[in-house]
């Protein structure tokens, strides 16, 4: 299911918007829970954001798996596996802080509401939310940087 697309390799396609969504949904999501001021034009980016964010690393992660049983087959003779197992680690740690941050930031998205729209909630949640948000989006932000850093050292070793 997590092989192909039109006869490439999925995890090839997949791991470009990964690459792009995250750091952009990790700030939109940090600048709705620290800018109460920014939040009624944020919400609908940073819930789409976190979203997508979490569907496809878990779509990247499940791919690399597929690609990695491939390459084990088709190339084992010319893969480094040590760099391909550090990959597939930072890869699942990604994967894992990205549904993190996702499901953070949509509770956050929904307690942590724009300043004219305060609940009795309070301000207590906003602080607490908003703090797991920034953390859970720092650490998604590292571990996508980390994975794709020994993903690209897997693709580019020896050829240069």
């Amino acid at each position: 299911m997590f092989d192909y697309i039109l006869g490439l390799p999925m995890h090839a396609l997949v791991i470009h918007a990964v690459v792009v969504l995250v750091p952009l949904s990790a700030f939109t999501a940090i600048a709705y829970v620290v800018r109460p001021g920014w939040r009624r034009l944020l919400r609908w980016p940073a819930a789409v954001g976190a979203l997508a964010s979490g569907v496809f690393a878990f779509v990247a992660a499940e791919s690399g798996a597929a690609l990695e049983r491939r390459v084990n087959q088709a190339r084992g003779d010319t893969t480094n596996f040590d760099l391909l197992a550090e990959h597939t680690e930072w890869g699942d740690r990604a994967k894992l802080f990205c549904l993190v941050f996702m499901v953070l930031t949509l509770v956050a998205l929904w307690f942590a509401r724009p300043p004219e729209e305060e609940s009795p909630r309070g301000h207590a949640l906003d602080v607490l939310f908003g703090t797991l948000v920034v953390l859970s989006a720092l650490a998604a932000l590292v571990t996508v940087v980390k994975a794709g850093h020994a993903g690209s050292a897997v693709v580019w070793d020896g050829l240069g």
